[in-house]
């Protein structure tokens, strides 16, 4: 693939973001349950019960794609140090924050407060042991894990390229996903064992989510040889064999969440190709919508669950909904307040990286130009 991948920004990957967020929270806001009735709170948001969770996949990819395109100049240990310092700044500012909302929260409910202590050091450190103070937090120790992969093989660069890294993860993810699925097929014991949070952890379940970011990158900028078309195929093929097998069978929802994954993935490949004529047609207003909503996904995943609970089980202690008409109100109400508390860390989080942001100069070396100058925006560092 030789076509121009260029401007400054792109635009589908923000609204990527911001739908597989909206996923995620729809996902856990079908499965709160009004502690009043023990029914649930909102049932007609079940559409998204068995499916919504499928944000996390396309966060996945997204991820692995953004790095590929921001560390592929790295070098060194230098290299490493900067990339790294850039994925701090762009996930632990946020996170702090979050964190200690939901601790807040968490302390009002009633929780012990020594125990909630232990939980926000395990969060704000990544720790790969929880519990975490909000159940999301798992994926960002997942993310962690894979940035710092990336991080040792910009050190070693002159041995380990990152396609290299690409088809490292996806082999080793594939192996895993085989046995994982036969488990899932025979063994219910050896399955539940596999599917523990350490095959999350060393980027096993999920790798391949990753290393197909990492490969659809390469593709797009004309670099995938033969053999590594076929490791894009096969990663592809993965990805979608881990998000349909307990899915489907299950619950009926794989290939309903397999086809949302599809789109995704292929509305940011052709968005990101695109890429000028998508900017050419945008006003300003439109482009700096787009924009926050891309940066505000983040803060919107980090803050819907520990607190959007804790909002509607509070409206829930004193309005108990009687209809269709004020269940939608309930929802609306509980909605806005993690809305509010979204826009609340985004604001702040930018404040709080500021004094910690690199000069200019020492940002990390862009990509080289592909028919026109390609740069990392500052939304994906």
């Amino acid at each position: 693939m030789h076509k121009s991948i260029s401007r400054s920004h792109y635009y589908a990957v923000d609204l990527i973001r911001i739908i597989a967020a909206c996923l995620v929270v729809f996902y856990h806001f079908s499965s709160f349950v009004n502690s009043m009735t023990g029914e649930l709170a909102f049932p007609f948001l079940s559409p998204f019960a068995h499916v919504g969770d499928v944000g996390v996949e396309i966060f996945f990819v997204i991820s692995g794609l953004v790095i590929a395109m921001s560390a592929e100049n790295a070098r060194g240990l230098q290299g490493a140090l900067k990339f790294i310092h850039l994925r701090a700044l762009r996930i632990l500012p946020a996170l702090w924050i979050s964190s200690l909302i939901g601790f807040a929260v968490l302390s009002l409910a009633g929780e012990s407060v020594p125990s909630l202590v232990i939980r926000l050091l395990k969060t704000a450190t990544l720790s790969p042991i929880g519990p975490y103070i909000d159940g999301v937090v798992w994926s960002l120790v997942v993310e962690a894990v894979f940035y710092t992969t990336v991080g040792i093989t910009i050190i070693a660069a002159a041995r380990i390229s990152l396609e290299m890294l690409a088809k490292m993860i996806c082999a080793a993810s594939t192996v895993y996903l085989v046995v994982w699925t036969a488990a899932f097929l025979t063994n219910e014991q050896l399955y539940e064992l596999l599917s523990r949070f350490p095959s999350k952890v060393f980027l096993l379940r999920y790798g391949v989510f990753f290393a197909l970011g990492m490969l659809l990158w390469s593709g797009m900028r004309g670099r995938l040889s033969a053999p590594t078309r076929g490791t894009l195929l096969l990663a592809g093929i993965m990805c979608i064999v881990e998000i349909v097998t307990y899915r489907e069978l299950r619950w009926g929802a794989g290939i309903a969440a397999a086809s949302i994954w599809i789109a995704a993935i292929s509305f940011t490949v052709v968005g990101i190709v695109h890429a000028d004529a998508i900017e050419g047609r945008l006003q300003d207003r439109e482009r700096k919508i787009i924009r926050y909503l891309g940066s505000y996904s983040y803060p919107l995943y980090l803050n819907h669950y520990t607190f959007g609970a804790f909002i509607l089980q509070s409206l829930l202690n004193v309005f108990q909904p009687a209809s269709q008409l004020s269940t939608a109100a309930l929802f609306i109400v509980s909605a806005g307040a993690v809305l509010m508390i979204a826009a609340f860390v985004a604001s702040a989080e930018k404040l709080a990286a500021r004094p910690f942001r690199l000069r200019p100069s020492a940002q990390l070396e862009q990509p080289a130009r592909i028919s026109a100058p390609v740069s990392v925006p500052e939304g994906l560092q």
